[in-house]
């Protein structure tokens, strides 16, 4: 039902069913309450009637038992239920009563009146009694009409209406009498609702509204929502099915919390309007706006809203949906894309919003990219947000790819094999939104596993062919797809910096004469946006952009904050392209670098652009100078350490000697036990590359950084880069513990000697075992630390010693004495022979049995750091 058709009603009258006895003689009117057909008539129109009859316009007729009929008599009311009402039968929406103009039906036309409140006592008489109504409303008409109402008692049941909206307001009765007052009345249905409390007239309308749509003054929660819908269909809105029930469940529990702004953030091609479009669709009332339905001089959300309404009061609509317990929501899909001038006024714009939703009871949902939220975010009033901060973000839902049971059932859907597609892209909606579309226009057995480059690549040909057979009705040759791809490039080139295609552009590029134009929007290549154009999908959109972005006027145009941030994706594009087609070196001096004191807008673009491309090099290793650097101004604290955590670390195509460099140099960055840390990057490493690892973690025994965050009730300085090493091989020592201690011995460090000294309390076995190399060792510096470990590990009481370990100290020390030239070993070397001695034979007890262990008690021994690092370093402790 649609504004105009409110007007007609209003101006011609409702449709209206007739009452009558079997024998054929009138006894009112009555019209339809709710979608089931069910009547409201006065009660004298079916009072003593065992059955009736009802007649529609239309002519159909139906004969209703006296059971089917609820009878309200002190209310001069009855309620009647047809079993199977004619189709179509439309309702009529019931408004609550008012003063006023009105019309009502006397014979056969509709006859102007006036309804006079508040309502005054006048008395029904049914057969059985009298009934006293208090709330009777006196009606005014002209004398004629009032001489036909007193002659024709077939006037009543009918609806008193609205001339302006067409609802009803109350029910017109013939039988009310009151001393001294002219005959005319009607009953208030809302007020008679309102007294009764409860009972089968309150039901019905509370039926009444939300099933029969009302509008103007008349507007009620169907009316609401059939006005939402339509906002919904006017901006392509189709409930597509998705698969995430989690973020379902927090959006039903954002409906029901107390926080009145939610934000679903994440990059494009995550599905991000495709989940809201799904809960919009069950979620009514919802109004759907997107970032360019905004008009440059909006004061807040408000005002689009009421656009979107079909200019329906906003501020009554969010009322009346809370009121019904139904709240209005309001999703705003793509606010980055609103006009410049009120991007300029964003704070502003954020706090009347968030004053519109807390006087009108509404919510708001947006979908938008990090760059966005982490601004926009921060000006919503405390408290207001659903959902957590993460890193720079405010409170908010996050959206990335699809969970492995999600992305199997979605690749099962469109037909695809995780091994057809590149690592990454298995569970990327719009990877494989197209890849599908892509297969299924491919011959059967189409191979490979492109990556998202390709992906995209080979949806461009796809959509240009597409475009080409529409434009010939039929099969179209490869010039005319490639002529075809020419004008999508030159779109992309044309909206390049600012991601609009300015219309005029677009009618020059796809005229509507000759069918271009309604062939790339159904197509689905380009949609509208407000008065122009965009590519619709925004990562789609992004690639694009970035093969086509003149890339020094971009990057000047962000150093000198003259570059929307939401338009870093088109910019990453354009340097990884350049990147990758050139090589690595190519982007030194040109990819923006983080630096000390650089002024904030300068400083985010280069976070953002190093934290997005460096990930994504094939090789980054002709920019490990400028990695280290970075990593340097991290670890100093001169930069800030958020963008840059382990996964970007983890991420770089670099050597894994480089990358634990890498790591050193961040490691004072660590900030406490929550949240991803360097130092359990390096845990990770270690553990995957145990014999290779320890060597390069002995490199760190100099360096005496302290790291910014302790143990507890330890100061900082106590907890250094080295000791972090310390006790990060301390706790992974069973993986390789021969590897372990050879890279202790060939690092020669007062740290390595108090670890080895350790590991002779923790892994004697393993001591025993480098002792006996150690004792074979052509190097005189080998043999002499065999003798100084093989005592301290044969010091330790006997029974902590297997035999398989005495034997191995034994015969280090016999290779010692078997060598003229370690003549000074070989009193020590005898010793050692003496202490290794089987259990029961002499050499038992003595300073074997009294010597407390070496290395315990020695300052830095890493054994309490292993304790402090060993949740974040790895279960192997």
């Amino acid at each position: 039902m649609t504004m105009g058709s409110v007007a007609t009603t209003a101006r011609t009258g409702p449709a209206l069913v007739r009452v009558g006895d079997l024998a054929g003689r009138p006894r009112g009117l009555g019209f339809a309450a709710d979608l089931d057909g069910t009547l409201i008539t006065s009660h004298e129109a079916v009072d003593g009637l065992a059955r009736l009859v009802l007649r529609w316009p239309g002519g159909e007729a139906r004969v209703v038992e006296a059971a089917d009929v609820t009878g309200l008599p002190h209310w001069d009311l009855a309620l009647i239920r047809v079993q199977e009402p004619p189709p179509g039968a439309p309702g009529l929406v019931i408004a609550p009563d008012r003063a006023g103009p009105v019309r009502l039906l006397v014979g056969h036309d509709w006859a102007d009146a006036t309804l006079h409140a508040p309502g005054g006592p006048a008395v029904y008489t049914a057969t059985d009694r009298y009934h006293r109504i208090e709330e009777a409303l006196e009606l005014r008409l002209a004398p004629g009409a009032t001489a036909g109402l007193r002659l024709d008692a077939a006037h009543t049941g009918g609806p008193v209406v609205d001339p302006i909206s067409g609802a009803a307001l109350a029910v017109l009765t013939t039988a009310l009498r009151a001393p001294g007052r002219p005959p005319g009345f009607a009953v208030p249905l809302h007020t008679a609702a309102a007294i009764e409390g409860q009972g089968p007239l309150v039901e019905l309308l509370r039926r009444n509204g939300t099933e029969v749509p009302g509008y103007g003054t008349a507007l009620n929660l169907a009316g609401v929502r059939t006005l939402a819908a339509d906002s919904l269909a006017a901006a392509g809105v189709r409930a597509t099915a998705h698969d995430r029930p989690e973020l379902a469940a927090e959006l039903v529990a954002f409906d029901r919390g107390s926080a009145s702004v939610a934000a679903l953030v994440g990059p494009p091609g995550t599905g991000r309007t495709t989940l809201l479009a799904a809960h919009a669709a069950r979620r009514p009332p919802t109004v759907w706006l997107s970032g360019a339905a905004l008009w440059p001089d909006d004061s807040g959300l408000r005002d689009a809203v009421g656009r979107a309404l079909a200019r329906a009061d906003p501020d009554v609509a969010a009322r009346t949906a809370r009121a019904a317990g139904h709240p209005l929501l309001v999703v705003l899909d793509g606010p980055e894309e609103m006009p410049a001038e009120l991007a300029a006024r964003l704070p502003g714009w954020t706090r009347a919003t968030a004053d519109w939703l807390r006087a009108a009871g509404a919510r708001l949902v947006l979908a938008c990219r990090p760059e966005f939220w982490e601004h926009a975010g921060r000006l919503h009033p405390p408290g207001t947000l659903y959902g957590a901060p993460a890193g720079t973000l405010p409170a908010h839902l996050p959206i990335g790819d699809l969970g492995p049971g999600p992305a199997s059932r979605a690749r099962a859907a469109a037909g695809l094999d995780a091994a057809g597609l590149a690592p990454g892209e298995a569970a990327h909606p719009l990877s494989l939104r197209m890849l599908a579309r892509i297969r299924a226009a491919q011959p059967a057995g189409a191979g490979g596993a492109p990556d998202r480059d390709e992906i995209f690549s080979a949806h461009l040909d796809l959509v240009a062919l597409r475009l080409a057979e529409t434009l010939a009705g039929g099969a179209a040759d490869r010039h005319a797809a490639t002529r075809a791809a020419a004008r999508i490039h030159q779109a992309a080139r044309r909206s390049a910096l600012t991601g609009v295609l300015p219309r005029r552009a677009f009618d020059a590029l796809f005229p509507w004469p000759g069918g271009w134009a309604r062939a790339v929007l159904d197509q689905g290549l380009l949609r509208p946006s407000g008065a122009d154009y965009r590519f619709a999908d925004e990562e789609f959109a992004d690639w694009l952009h970035g093969r086509h972005l003149a890339m020094d006027a971009a990057l000047a145009a962000a150093a000198r904050s003259g570059l929307p941030r939401h338009r870093a994706g088109a910019l990453t594009q354009a340097l990884l392209r350049h990147g990758r087609g050139r090589g690595a070196a190519a982007l030194r001096g040109l990819l923006p670098l983080p630096a000390a004191e650089e002024p904030a807008d300068r400083g985010w673009w280069a976070a953002r652009l190093s934290r997005q491309v460096l990930p994504a090099l094939p090789d980054a290793r002709p920019l490990l100078a400028e990695l280290r650097a970075l990593a340097d101004l991290v670890g100093a604290g001169t930069v800030p350490a958020e963008p840059f955590g382990p996964d970007f670390w983890r991420a770089l195509s670099v050597e894994e000697d480089d990358r634990i460099d890498l790591l050193r140099r961040l490691l004072p960055a660590d900030r406490g036990t929550h949240g991803p840390r360097y130092l359990g990057t390096v845990s990770e490493l270690l553990a995957a590359r145990p014999r290779q690892a320890p060597a390069r973690l002995c490199r760190w025994f100099d360096d005496e950084r302290p790291l910014r965050f302790a143990g507890e009730g330890e100061p900082p300085e106590d907890v250094t880069v080295a000791s972090a090493a310390q006790a990060l091989l301390h706790t992974h020592r069973r993986l390789a513990p021969d590897e372990l201690t050879e890279a202790l011995i060939d690092a020669g460090h007062p740290r390595a000697d108090e670890l080895l000294a350790e590991l002779a309390h923790d892994e004697p076995a393993a001591l025993c075992r480098a002792v006996e190399r150690w004792a074979q060792d052509g190097r005189p510096e080998r043999r002499a630390a065999a003798v100084d470990h093989g005592l301290r590990t044969a010091g330790r009481s006997p029974r902590a010693l297997t035999d398989q370990d005495r034997g191995l100290l034994r015969y280090a020390a016999r290779a010692l004495l078997a060598r003229p030239e370690d003549a000074a070993l070989h009193p020590s070397a005898c010793a050692l022979l003496v202490q290794a001695a089987p259990v029961g034979e002499p050499g038992e007890g003595g300073k074997a049995r009294g010597e407390s262990g070496a290395g315990q008690g020695k300052a830095g021994v890493p054994r309490r750091e292993g304790a402090r690092y060993r949740g974040a370093a790895g279960p192997h402790g």
